[in-house]
């Protein structure tokens, strides 16, 4: 999954939106994955004969690899319709009727729909989830102005190799990585000296027989899992499980846009971003686990915090993700991270992605019944519905006797984003208002008002495409391209 993160994010940051932002698998795809596994259960010993006629076990599962050809075909077929969707401008065509109540609701739902895993990995060890926190408050808020002096060498013709010392800020930027560090080593003080309990989720656990045990390099390839399957139940599950990936991306995609410092995302952008977003779904598909990608919220959150949205990074975080995939032993490293950290670090991000959604509202005339009556039942429908969904009962409220009709809405009502974004989008078109009361005319100026056209040209054009555009201009009608090579 590694690998295929890695390869999509690139393909996303340098030829989608190039907005700093990381693909990665999504929640959504997990109860579609789970509902086709379940229906080719893996044997626990599984024996056949040998050329001697001897009973062996076999080491691997032919049904369990049966189960996962049947992901990979039904992604691979789905994601096609992610394809059509940016390829055809339909995300374009959607932002005509998304203001910036809907945009608000979408952004803050990420946030708040997470808050359910950021609890599930904090309250295995409330202490030192809330440690994870204070640290990256203390680095990120009250240091963050401190600079620190560091060597460095440099060269030049003029003046040949050259030592200085430059003074860095660098408890803003790195204030995730020196928290997680510290406090990873704190957790392994206090695995070794037997202060945590033998249930205890902070322990560092010993990771030497799993290293042995994991393989120095694995490139995943097409086939691995045997020929590709479809069936129309798996279909229909990832079909819904694209399409509501594809409506938080834009969301994503707004939120990152504001944190990074960059306009809003042009239709062609986004066109773009949603259509690249498809084809890493088929990339997962082809090579990968059988698990769709999309825009990976907790990216967003991290911008918040080191204010770092450069494009360089996230490059370079994909080839480190490749490698992880590729180099089985340092995936067992990283993996070794005890939970409660990673609880912690969701707590501050997953905050941060949910006020940048509410911070949207600024351009709505909050003083109007209207917009509070429409941003609150939004919200409250986009939390409790999906608590809902999870619960036992939901199961037989909806079971129409149609099994792939009762996945797709089980899917689509289950992702709070898409709950709340269609009421908000819903009412804030039907109920009367005046575009300045919804925020129409101070979001289109906001939008409008970066007369630096070279910025906008500078984020969101792609060279590749621009060049093939400059040589045959009737490019410039597919809706991914944009209409003239100033235009924003």
């Amino acid at each position: 999954m590694f690998t295929m993160c890695g390869i999509t994010t690139l393909l996303q940051v340098l030829f989608g939106t190039r907005l700093p932002i990381i693909q990665s698998g999504s929640w959504i795809f997990f109860p579609v994955a789970a509902g086709i596994l379940s229906q080719t259960p893996c044997e626990k010993e599984y024996h056949v004969l040998d050329s001697d006629g001897n009973n062996v076990t076999q080491s691997w599962d032919p049904n369990w690899h049966k189960g996962m050809a049947k992901l990979q075909g039904n992604l691979m077929l789905a994601s096609l319709a992610q394809v059509i969707l940016g390829g055809f401008g339909l995300v374009g065509l959607l932002l005509k009727v998304v203001g910036p109540i809907t945009i608000s609701v979408m952004i803050s739902l990420i946030g708040l729909n997470l808050a359910k895993v950021a609890k599930y990995q904090a309250s295995k060890n409330w202490g030192i989830a809330l440690l994870m926190v204070v640290f990256v408050t203390l680095l990120s808020e009250y240091l963050k102005n401190i600079a620190v002096p560091l060597p460095y060498i440099s060269y030049s013709r003029e003046e040949g190799l050259k030592f200085g010392v430059t003074w860095v800020k660098i408890f803003s930027t790195l204030s995730v990585i020196i928290s997680l560090v510290l406090v990873w080593i704190l957790c392994g003080i206090l695995t070794a000296t037997d202060t945590f309990k033998e249930d205890d989720q902070a322990r560092v656990g010993d990771i030497s027989k799993s290293m042995g045990d994991a393989t120095w390099f694995y490139f995943p390839y097409p086939g691995q899992f045997g020929t590709p399957q479809v069936s129309v139940g798996g279909f229909v599950g990832f079909l819904a499980a694209i399409l509501a990936g594809a409506i938080e991306s834009i969301g994503d995609y707004f939120a990152c846009a504001k944190l990074a410092g960059a306009p809003p995302p042009p239709k062609y952008a986004l066109n773009r971003g949603i259509l690249l977003e498809g084809v890493g779904c088929f990339l997962a598909g082809v090579c990968g686990p059988g698990l769709g990608v999309t825009s990976y919220s907790e990216n967003i959150g991290a911008i918040g915090l080191t204010k770092v949205g450069s494009r360089r990074v996230i490059c370079c975080s994909a080839i480190l993700m490749i490698i992880m995939g590729v180099i089985g032993k340092i995936g067992v490293l990283f993996a070794s991270i005890p939970s409660p950290i990673i609880g912690g670090m969701y707590m501050v991000m997953f905050g941060i992605v949910t006020a940048v959604g509410i911070s949207n509202l600024r351009f709505i005339d909050l003083t109007s019944s209207r917009n509070v009556f429409i941003v609150g039942i939004s919200i409250y429908f986009g939390v409790v519905v999906p608590m809902w969904m999870s619960e036992p009962s939901a199961a037989a409220a909806i079971a129409t006797g149609n099994s792939e009709f009762d996945q797709l809405v089980r899917v689509l009502f289950s992702s709070g984003m898409i709950v709340g974004a269609a009421i908000a989008c819903f009412l804030d078109n039907t109920i009367a208002g005046t575009k300045q009361e919804r925020g129409l005319t101070s979001y289109e100026f906001a939008a409008n008002s970066c007369a630096d056209k070279a910025l906008i040209k500078e984020v969101y054009h792609e060279p590749m495409m621009e060049f093939l555009a400059q040589k045959l201009p009737i490019l410039r009608k597919l809706p991914f391209v944009p209409k003239s090579e100033q235009a924003a």
